[in-house]
């Protein structure tokens, strides 16, 4: 019989839920096509990365579906109380592990040599802890081994003392070139016709002389390193191509005592250094490198049964379902931390883990994402973050912006927005949207207007001036009657010369007085109830567009594109609603303060008498409307 599933609404998806240890012993019976999540990263994310790495059984630093199943399998197989998996303890009692299967009776023989070893004999109960200590002095043991083991009659020194890097660095620059000479020099010895054919060609170099040499330094550093002339060697005093000088001197330093550059020389200054590096490779011991033997295994088994029995059902709420990035009381995995940021804190922060992924794809998740920089000096850590924010405006939101990160564990991180990725945040902010837009519009062209009459006065009044100046300094050069012949009247006004103007001109006039009268007639025509609807009506007309598009994108918000940027493979969807997405950013709430504000802007006398005029103006027609029994403006202007 099919095992009986339970389903909740998480997110506003039907999902399976996951509550009982009988759930996870029949996990494998889940049909696949109901899992939220198929595959997870094991690194970036708010869970022990040891657990991840033990439940990752083919180390590829993926999470799959096969992997899940087979650790609750083994879970369910290993301890006789499967609730623990639920209850998340980092604590078992000995007597939980199952001793009738042959590596439940290995995990309990390898539980109860831990607790020997720590000191531990009586005790009924062992601890994450425990192993955890217990597997690491192991490894230091055999870490300690390894390095003991190490033939110290076999031990090199660094060939060229502290210069040996920079040797290295010279000689693996310059192998290709060196090897290259050798070759050249064979061939003009076996065909020496064809020396001057292998050396550097006279034409290449006239092709780049007119040119600046400096920025033709790769072709130069194709030529020979030095002339090829028959000889098979490479004197230390020869001219070297000027590419390669600086780590020619370098090699020159390094073999004291020699003249020149032979093939064996070469060869063995090669030989000399991979030694070196080989002799040190064999001596870098670390931990992950030491083979285990079949006891330091079993202490590693017992430290993954404590691993998974505390971190295994925490992965099943953001794994099966999303359960924790539901809940109003616990973060999900994927939540890295808070984003402080124009007063406000948003909660749904992702680590990044690649940034092109995250702009390509995040889009389409329908939310306004800000992508930060954050790094600490103290801690030594830098990385990236995206996140969601879900309520408030963005109109002090820019690339560029600095604000702060606080991690799961409470510390804080420099951030800079790099990136964002612009969607509705709420209805309200949309409504306002397109006035914003027009206000912006209309203040862009002003300023665009102003500078440009900025430029004309000062541009006209330059030329004004270097006119007046010539023209007086030509009046200074002119003889008596020529000054009193140009002082002759000039022609007068040639008014028909502007009546096309002026006629336009009033055309245009007549035209806007003719459209305003007719809205104004509309207008009389309306009963007084009528005017709030009109104004609805043209609020809807200009809001309603943007509000729709909005309520459309915020009903559709979607985590999964973000998640799936970011290494996730996402099943379902994970809607993120609108009173949902209200949980994920706290906004600051001030209290009412009545309070002299000394730097508050002063109304004037003028300013205060002409607002209480206007609302004794608008008192006194609702009062006459009223009482009079006017239902429409035509009425109320013939009374």
């Amino acid at each position: 019989m099919a095992y009986k599933w339970n389903f909740s609404r998480v997110g506003g998806i039907t999902r399976v839920r996951i509550a009982t240890g009988e759930d996870i012993a029949h996990l494998g019976e889940l049909d696949q096509k109901m899992w939220t999540i198929t595959s997870c990263p094991t690194k970036g994310l708010e869970i022990d990365e040891q657990s991840l790495k033990y439940m990752d059984t083919n180390a590829d630093g993926v999470i799959h579906i096969g992997e899940v199943v087979a650790v609750a399998n083994w879970l369910v197989q290993i301890l006789n109380d499967k609730e623990l998996i639920v209850k998340g303890t980092d604590t078992l009692p000995l007597s939980v592990i199952n001793q009738d299967c042959e590596e439940g009776k290995k995990l309990y023989d390898a539980a109860c040599t831990v607790l020997q070893q720590l000191g531990k004999a009586d005790a009924q109960e062992i601890s994450l802890a425990d192993s955890a200590s217990c597997l690491a002095a192991v490894l230091k043991s055999k870490y300690e081994a390894a390095v003991a083991a190490i033939d110290k009659n076999a031990a090199l020194e660094a060939p060229f003392g502290d210069q040996t890097d920079a040797v290295e660095a010279a000689y693996k620059a310059l192998d290709a070139k060196v090897k290259d000479f050798f070759m050249r020099a064979q061939l003009a010895k076996y065909a020496q016709e064809g020396t001057a054919a292998l050396d550097v060609q006279v034409a290449q170099i006239e092709a780049i002389s007119a040119e600046n040499l400096t920025a033709k330094m790769e072709e130069i550093a194709a030529y020979p390193i030095a002339r090829i002339d028959g000889s098979n060697i490479i004197p230390f005093d020869a001219d070297i191509n000027p590419a390669w000088t600086a780590q020619w001197n370098v090699i020159k330093a390094a073999c004291k005592g020699e003249k020149a550059v032979t093939e064996e020389l070469w060869s063995k200054l090669g030989n000399s250094i991979q030694a070196y590096r080989d002799y040190q490779k064999s001596i870098d011991i670390k931990e992950t490198d030491i083979k285990l033997d079949e006891e330091t295994i079993t202490v590693q088994m017992v430290d993954k049964l404590l691993h998974l029995t505390r971190d295994f059902y925490t992965l099943l709420k953001n794994y099966v379902t999303l359960q924790d990035f539901y809940c109003p009381d616990t973060k999900a995995i994927f939540q890295a931390g808070t984003l402080l940021i124009d007063q406000r804190t948003c909660d749904l922060c992702v680590r990044v883990a690649d940034a092109g992924a995250v702009a390509a794809q995040a889009p389409k998740s329908g939310m306004y994402l800000i992508t930060c920089a954050c790094s600490s000096k103290v801690y030594n850590e830098s990385f990236s973050i995206t996140a969601a924010m879900t309520v408030g405006d963005v109109d002090d939101l820019f690339v560029g912006k600095n604000c702060i990160f606080y991690d799961r564990k409470g510390r804080d991180f420099d951030a800079k927005v790099t990136a964002i990725i612009e969607n509705p945040i709420s209805i309200r902010q949309a409504m306002w949207t397109p006035y914003k837009k027009m206000a912006k519009l209309i203040e862009d062209n002003i300023n665009k207007f102003a500078a440009e009459k900025e430029n004309e006065v000062s541009a006209s009044t330059t030329s004004a001036i270097n006119e007046k100046t010539d023209s007086v300094k030509a009046d200074l050069a002119k003889t008596p009657e020529e000054a009193k012949k140009e002082a002759a009247p000039t022609t007068g006004f040639d008014i028909a010369k502007y009546a096309g103007i002026f006629a336009a001109v009033g055309m245009a006039v007549g035209m806007i007085g003719s459209a305003l009268v007719a809205v104004g007639k509309g207008l009389m025509g309306l009963t007084w109830w009528q005017f709030p609807l009109v104004i609805l009506a043209i609020l809807l007309l200009i809001s309603g567009p943007s509000m729709f598009i909005a309520w459309s994108k915020l009903r559709k918000r979607n985590l999964a594109p973000l998640l799936n940027a970011n290494g996730w493979a996402v099943n379902a969807q994970a809607k993120v609603n609108i009173p949902f997405g209200e949980t994920l950013t706290q906004q600051a709430k001030y209290p009412k303060v009545v309070a002299s504000d000394p730097f508050a802007e002063k109304n004037t006398t003028a300013r205060v008498i002409s607002w209480l005029v206007v609302l004794a103006v608008i008192a006194g027609i609702l009062w006459y409307v009223q009482h009079n029994g006017i239902y429409n403006f035509r009425e109320l202007i013939n009374f």
